[in-house]
């Protein structure tokens, strides 16, 4: 048998595909340290290259073909490995990309064997192939992929409709085979690992009407596809291995059935000339129709068009980029909190200017912003926030003064197009002041709780040259303590003193799911679990302030550590996967030091009115850009 007779027929039986592009690449908040895919041809990036030429293949043609797909069009993989920090080339040529067309789970292809002699490697050879080249361990900071199983279903196809194999058994022992070498990779400590459900067999060209197919074969081919996905997931569940599952079957039937929004006008015919009968392996433009690379859906009969690749890819990123920019859902509400607190510390201020056994009143407003830069640990988010205060004071004796407030804090916050949020929480608060006079020791405190609501929380998905949009809200909660003690001196007209504080924040953002009313929409809905953000910055600073008449202008700096910086993830699950797989992706984690600093001048108007308005900005925070103006009217009854 020649060689294009041998090579052609195994890698022809690869399965569908979703994913890669003629894209550009876009910056990607999380980076991992290498992308690694194994797979067959839905995944292959090249690994048959090199025996092109023995297909009769010309060799300028040669850097130009060699993907199951509509070349030069990027496979998905690709198109990951580039965003996310791998090496796309194949594993024969440097790279980290594993993936060989005709490649089955377990077994070594029966129906072919490709020039130089190679048999064609399955999954479980591949995943052998990369742990032996690392010693057996897995870097649990790259991302993994995993898609097989269609090359399996074509070569049991004949025996499963001659009867001699039952399809439930088959079924439920090739997803066992697959997360079994799921399970190897996890076990030598990979931690992100993407798990390719199957496309829709039945709705290929090679399966389908359109290329004469009878329809005992389509059926069969869509009963397939779906029974194995039902029992790939079903044993990753019960198996307990986390994750990040990836629906491409539902994926792709949404595409199919909203075609021209994606840009398609062909789904059911093959790029590739002659059509149903050409290789996507050696398809390139000057063999196919014109323009097909971004109108059709498949390349061939079972391969996906370049322009398919690409939504695979962004599918992908969404399922990694979307959990990670809703890190930030629990880290603005921080800033929200620090503008409350602000307030807080001018009303006691002008508590203590009141008389003995006196109440006084103040209200008091901060506004500011929050910015947050893109980053590998998140996307850019950038945020407005507003804070309103009314509260009580009571000059209890010469020292001692304390006070109740509310308050109400909104933001709202857009995270460099990948969605927006708004927070809105309604604060109560207990504060109060200790001081020795109008120098030497004073202890300022402030305890706070509130309830936040997140409305609006929108996600924007790009989708090949459409975007969908799925939205949420949900409600959470803030609880937070703040300290700060220190020391004044007199120095003439001025007074300056060392202080230390410390404040507290547990922020809490509940589970919720997104919403998206389109039915076929719903391939790219999330649910995302409950995330805690715990914050705790202790400061070290000083403070300084001068008496002119009844006005003071004052200023402090301040040195801040965050202490609470462990490792934050956020828990997503795909909501068209029943079986509620979650996974967790890396979170937003904030630098460890920077500085505060304050200036600002307060007095009374009247003897009864007292006004303050104060300027605060952070400096010296890798990644963010934090102020906030404050302005508090006090009267003293």
């Amino acid at each position: 048998m020649s060689v294009k007779k041998r090579l052609i027929p195994a890698l022809v039986a690869s399965t569908l595909a979703l994913g890669a592009s003629l894209a550009t690449t876009s910056a990607n908040a999380v980076q991992f340290q290498g992308v690694y895919v194994f797979g067959d041809s839905l995944s292959d990036a090249g690994y048959f290259r090199p025996f092109l030429g023995a297909l009769g293949v010309p060799a300028a043609l040669v850097p130009t073909v060699g993907r199951f797909t509509t070349n030069p069009g990027p496979v998905w993989a690709e198109i990951i490995a580039t965003q996310y920090g791998g090496n796309p080339n194949p594993s024969n040529a440097g790279g980290q990309n594993y993936a060989q067309g005709g490649a089955r789970v377990a077994t070594t292809s029966i129906n072919s064997t490709p020039p130089g002699g190679n048999a064609n490697r399955s999954v479980q050879t591949q995943i052998t192939e990369y742990l032996t080249s690392t010693g057996g361990s897995a870097n649990p900071n790259a991302l993994y992929s995993v898609w097989a199983g269609a090359n399996d279903i074509f070569q049991t196809l004949p025996a499963i409709a001659g009867g001699t194999v039952n399809p439930t058994t088959f079924l439920s022992n090739l997803a066992l085979s697959e997360v079994q070498q799921i399970g190897r990779l996890q076990a030598a400590g990979a931690k992100y690992i993407l798990v390719f459900g199957l496309p829709d067999i039945g709705a290929t060209p090679g399966f389908s009407a359109a290329l004469g197919a009878p329809a005992a074969q389509t059926a069969a081919g869509t009963q397939l596809s779906a029974g194995f996905n039902i029992n790939l997931f079903n044993t990753i569940a019960a198996s307990g291995l986390r994750v990040i599952p990836v629906d491409t079957f539902t994926l792709l039937k949404e595409v199919t059935a909203n075609a021209a929004a994606f840009g398609f006008t062909n789904t059911t015919l093959t790029a590739c000339l002659p059509t149903g009968s050409a290789s996507s392996l050696t398809c390139y433009a000057g063999n196919s129709v014109p323009g097909s690379a971004t109108s059709y859906l498949y390349a061939d009969a079972v391969h996906p068009s370049a322009a398919a690749h690409a939504i695979t890819a962004d599918f992908v990123r969404s399922l990694i980029d979307g959990p990670n920019a809703y890190s930030t859902m629990a880290e603005v509400p921080l800033a929200s909190r620090a503008a409350h607190i602000r307030t807080l510390d001018e009303g006691v201020i002008a508590g203590q200017r009141a008389a003995i056994g006196k109440v006084t009143a103040f209200a008091a407003g901060d506004g500011g912003k929050f910015n947050i830069a893109n980053n590998a640990l998140s996307p850019q988010t950038d945020s407005k926030n507003r804070t309103a205060t009314v509260g009580l004071t009571f000059r209890a004796s010469e020292s001692f003064t304390v006070g109740v407030a509310v308050g109400k804090s909104t933001a709202d916050a857009t995270m460099n197009g990948f969605g927006k949020f708004s927070t809105s929480e309604t604060a109560g608060s207990v504060f109060g002041s200790l001081k020795s006079g109008d120098t030497g020791f004073y202890g300022n405190f402030s305890a706070t709780i509130a309830n936040i609501q997140f409305n609006d929380v929108q996600r924007n998905i790009k989708l090949g040259i459409t975007t969908r949009t799925n939205t949420a809200s949900t409600k959470g909660d803030n609880a937070s303590s703040n300290v700060t003690i220190g020391y004044d001196f007199a120095l003439g007209g001025l007074t300056v003193g060392p202080f230390v504080g410390i404040t507290n924040q547990n922020v809490t953002v509940n589970e919720f799911v997104e919403n998206n009313s389109n039915p076929l929409e719903q391939s790219t809905r999330l649910k995302i679990s409950g995330q805690d953000r715990n914050s705790n910055v202790t400061s070290v600073g000083a403070r300084a302030s001068f008496k002119l008449g009844s006005w003071t202008p004052f200023a402090r700096i301040s040195y801040d550590q965050e202490t609470k910086r462990d490792p934050r993830f956020v828990t997503a699950s795909p909501v068209t996967v029943t079986q509620n797989i979650s996974y967790d992706i890396p979170g937003y984690v904030p630098s460890k030091t920077w500085s505060t600093g304050t200036i600002g001048i307060r007095g009374n108007i009247t003897d009864q009115i007292g006004l303050a308005v104060v300027y605060s900005s952070v400096f010296g925070r890798d990644n963010v850009k934090q102020d906030g103006v404050t302005a508090n009217v006090s009267f003293a009854f």
